[in-house]
């Protein structure tokens, strides 16, 4: 009986984890972590609409910095001590090479009765020798280079439920994992 509850908890509070409960609120560059933001200084003249972000996800906490450049919307997250945690394009469906489209879209047919897709972004995560630096400096150059995933979000609908989910497929389009989205993170999804 002490085994069933601790299972029945345990799968309870893995299916809450699992939930992208995301609350974002704009703050002020002076409380940005001052060694990310010094990442920025070599564009900034040349950026469009630049805000910075504190986002709070269950006990996660990390640091966001949302811009337009080169008419490309980036969207750079940073955890409290100012390191990078990934790097991410807002691009258009159409913009997916076709191969990764078709592994992707088969995923979603395969699993769904209905999906629609509300944002796609490709996803860069620093797995060089380069520094944090560097590596915005050479993504915000070569927006196209290799990334290393895609994350999309997606209103998907089953036989029994109809939610909002945020998707991750690795750079050749083959599903990695997914998560509810909540109604309190919906609306920041959509820059």
């Amino acid at each position: 009986m002490r085994f069933s509850v601790v299972i029945f908890l345990l799968s309870c509070s893995f299916s809450f984890s699992q939930a992208k409960n995301e609350r974002e609120e704009r703050i002020p560059a002076s409380e940005f972590p001052s060694e990310a933001k010094n990442h920025f200084n070599i564009i900034s003249d040349d950026v469009k609409y630049l805000k910075y972000y504190k986002e709070t996800d269950g006990d996660k906490q990390s640091f966001e910095v949302k811009f337009k450049y080169k008419k490309e919307h980036y969207s750079v997250e940073f955890d409290t001590l100012g390191k990078l945690e990934d790097i991410e394009i807002v691009i258009k469906k159409k913009h997916l090479p076709n191969t990764i489209k078709a592994s992707i879209f088969k995923y979603f047919a395969d699993s769904f009765s209905k999906v629609s897709i509300v944002k796609v972004q490709k996803q860069y995560v620093n797995t060089t020798t380069k520094s944090d630096k560097q590596f915005i400096r050479n993504i915000l150059e070569q927006p196209y280079n290799k990334h290393t995933h895609f994350e999309i979000i997606a209103e998907i609908k089953t036989s029994k439920k109809r939610e909002l989910r945020e998707f991750t497929f690795n750079r050749n389009g083959v599903f990695e994992k997914s998560r509810k989205v909540t109604s309190s993170s919906y609306e920041h999804a959509l820059y």
